[in-house]
């Protein structure tokens, strides 16, 4: 009996866990993406381009960031990272959220090894760095095993120097930390990033909370280079060439829209 209890849980486990999987890949820009969703990601892509262009000597960072867990900031920085891919540029998405990292569960690849393994010095470069099956040109660090000190392996020279070896490989660096408002490990990176960017929540982020945000951004010496607001949905416009979606917003969110009071 214990026996067959056991098979049963695990396989409810099991079942559980490939749903997840399934709906992250499903978050994923694709042939069937909405036009406006997909539209947005390149809009977005185009103005970071201007603000950070790639740098003939090397690759850029960047890192992106929200103030509360839930804004979709991972599923953004996952679609910023393809889009980008997407255009011939080779880039590496950065699971940097050591504590709670989901990129690989986007890919249906494993979270170890990967970043906390490589700055502990358990695992090399190449044994974390992972070819998308998606696109060819778009690579993945997952975060790899929880450290009880996060921040200090950020923050570390380690750190820095993989920084600098993967800017040397791609174009585009991506770094999906945790929330800033949540813990302080985004801080640790920021200084040493070409760029930032701050993701929101239609009606769901509070002003004076995206306000901290990027006033706790500034003060670690980040380069912001905006704010992205997620999950926001345009009215049709029917003036427009008869074209009824006419509209930009970014309709992916990684948890189902929950409104504040």
């Amino acid at each position: 009996m214990k026996n067959t209890f056991s098979n049963r849980f695990l396989t409810s486990k099991r079942e559980k866990q490939n749903k997840k999987i399934s709906k992250r890949k499903a978050y994923l820009l694709n042939e069937n993406t909405p036009f406006d969703v997909t539209e947005a990601f390149r809009n977005l892509k185009s103005s970071i381009s201007v603000c950070v262009p790639k740098n003939r000597k090397g690759g850029v960072s960047i890192l992106a960031t929200s103030s509360y867990p839930e804004d979709g900031k991972t599923t953004i920085t996952t679609n910023l990272s393809l889009m980008f891919a997407q255009s011939d540029a080779k880039v590496v998405l950065v699971d940097a959220d050591i504590r709670k990292g989901r990129i690989a569960k986007y890919f249906n690849k494993k979270s170890e090894p990967g970043l906390s393994d490589l700055l502990s010095g358990h695992a090399t470069l190449d044994e974390v760095l992972h070819q998308s099956q998606i696109n060819e040109n778009l690579y993945i660090i997952p975060c790899g095993t929880h450290s009880p000190k996060p921040y200090e392996l950020l923050e570390s020279d380690a750190m820095k120097a993989v920084n600098e070896q993967l800017k040397e490989r791609f174009d585009y660096v991506f770094f999906d930390t945790p929330p800033v408002l949540v813990v302080s490990d985004a801080l640790a990176l920021a200084p040493s990033m070409e760029g930032t960017i701050l993701v929101t929540r239609h009606l769901v982020s509070y002003v004076s909370d995206i306000a901290r945000s990027l006033n706790t951004l500034r003060f670690a010496k980040a380069n912001v280079l905006g704010i992205i607001v997620n999950d926001y949905h345009v009215k049709e416009d029917k003036s427009y060439g008869g074209y009824k979606k006419y509209g930009y917003g970014y309709g992916y969110s990684d948890e189902p829209t929950q409104k504040n009071d």
